[in-house]
């Protein structure tokens, strides 16, 4: 017999009223999904640029769940930075970056600041990054992913076809 999430929320568990309508919205909006279709070349520089795919609008007074996977082929002495960007103030914004060496974990960072964000990012040969987090849209406006190198060596950098971002509005 197959189970789906409205099933096991229709069914007599303990779930109170606020977590059943939560839930039932959560079953019935699947999450906003971008992807890159083409590799793209990380700006050759050490300033942010976006991404010409990996964006997503947002809405005045919305809060969204993000998450992002991307692929990377990060030369060891030029690196890669990454961050979620915005011109609409976002007022709030809770995003960890992780970038990693194959599996292994090579530094965590915080993001905080959407209008003007900093990221520090890794000099290595970076394969992966991944970012979770909350953003809660202080007006309509769209979220670009941005990237540049850490240090301008003029190795070959890039963001690979595959990557994606995940959004779900959650309020």
């Amino acid at each position: 017999m197959e189970t789906t999430l409205n099933n096991a929320i229709n069914a007599p568990c303990g779930f109170n009223t606020t977590q059943k309508k939560l839930l039932k919205r959560i079953a019935n909006e699947n999450p906003k999904i971008v992807y890159a279709s083409a590799d793209h070349t990380v700006n050759p520089s050490e300033t942010l640029a976006n991404d010409s795919e990996l964006y997503f609008d947002v809405r005045a007074n919305r809060k969204y769940i993000v998450e992002a996977f991307l692929f990377t082929s990060a030369d060891g002495t030029d690196g890669i930075k990454v961050a979620f960007a915005t011109a609409t103030d976002a007022t709030a914004a809770r995003i960890t970056w992780s970038y990693n060496i194959d599996t292994e974990l090579e530094q965590l960072e915080a993001q905080t600041d959407l209008t003007s964000p900093g990221p520090t990012g890794v000099a290595a040969a970076i394969t992966n990054i991944t970012g979770n987090g909350f953003i809660h849209a202080g007006a309509d406006g769209r979220i670009t992913l941005q990237s540049a190198l850490v240090a301008d060596n003029n190795a070959a950098t890039s963001i690979l076809k595959g990557s994606y971002l995940k959004i779900y509005e959650v309020e």
